[in-house]
């Protein structure tokens, strides 16, 4: 059975097919701390350690801003 005969049949039987949400795992900060406050602002999202204020990137949404934080993380390592 190919993606969209599924597709087909689910939308017949009522339901929605989505797919699996990548789960994101976060690095603790460069100073040790694994504490962030998630910020929301009117462009978007980011993080900022609780301990010594290091901020992330903005992004769209709550998973680019995570994305975006370890990426940071890794930059300064």
């Amino acid at each position: 059975m190919t993606v969209n005969e599924l597709k087909a049949e689910a939308k017949k039987l009522g339901y929605n097919l989505i797919p699996i949400q990548e789960n994101i795992k976060f690095l603790p900060c460069v100073c040790g701390y694994n504490r962030r406050s998630h910020l929301i602002t009117r462009t978007g999202e980011f993080y900022e350690c609780q301990k010594c204020g290091i901020q992330s990137p903005e992004g769209k949404n709550e998973t680019e801003a995570k994305k975006l934080w370890n990426k940071m993380i890794e930059e300064r390592r």
